[in-house]
């Protein structure tokens, strides 16, 4: 009875390693079009500079480029989630030890994995809302808003799975990477 509950249990972490490995993907999705986006808005501000210098301004561009910096905020958030490269407030944790700052670890985790998707739900009903009523923006573009909300709403799924990977990789495996060995920290406190 043991081994098969054992090994039941060895398949279920072995199959949520699995779920949460192909959270890099996303993450990485998250990354590249964050990256693309960048590189775009750099283009957009030297073409401006430079149609500028030749008097001939374009006028769209401020424009574009205050959208795209917003798009950026929003699609690299779970790139920076899955670096863990979002800002944490860890001196209860630190001082803590290393079987409380898995539990710490744990619910802040899942916290953040119940915001991200509270988010994203706002961000659906938000883009759901403009599209049905065909708001756009009143400026000179007048672009549909559904549009930009679209990338609030990208950035929310990105970040979501994100969360979900790190909660899940820390039930399963008790820290936030699947692979390597554990901080030297932990390691010297649980021997």
């Amino acid at each position: 009875r043991t081994t098969w509950k054992a090994s039941r249990t060895e398949a279920m972490a072995r199959s949520l390693t699995t779920i949460a490995a192909t959270g890099d993907k996303p993450a990485a999705a998250s990354a590249a079009l964050t990256t693309a986006v960048m590189w775009a808005l750099a283009a957009l501000i030297l073409y401006d500079v430079v149609m500028r210098t030749l008097n001939v301004p374009v006028l769209w561009a401020a424009e574009i480029s205050v959208y795209a910096m917003i798009a950026l905020a929003f699609l690299g958030a779970g790139a920076t989630q899955n670096a863990d490269g979002h800002f944490r407030v860890t001196f209860v944790r630190d001082l803590s030890p290393p079987r409380w700052r898995l539990a710490f670890d744990l619910v802040a985790a899942a916290m953040t994995l119940l915001l991200a998707v509270l988010f994203t739900l706002g961000a659906f009903y938000a883009v759901s809302f403009s599209y049905s009523l065909g708001f756009k923006t009143s400026t000179l573009l007048q672009i549909p808003v559904w549009i930009l909300q679209s990338f609030v709403l990208l950035g929310g799924i990105f970040l979501s799975l994100a969360a979900l990977q790190e909660l899940v990789m820390l039930a399963v495996h008790g820290r936030r990477e699947t692979t390597g060995p554990r901080p030297e920290s932990d390691e010297e406190e649980t021997a």
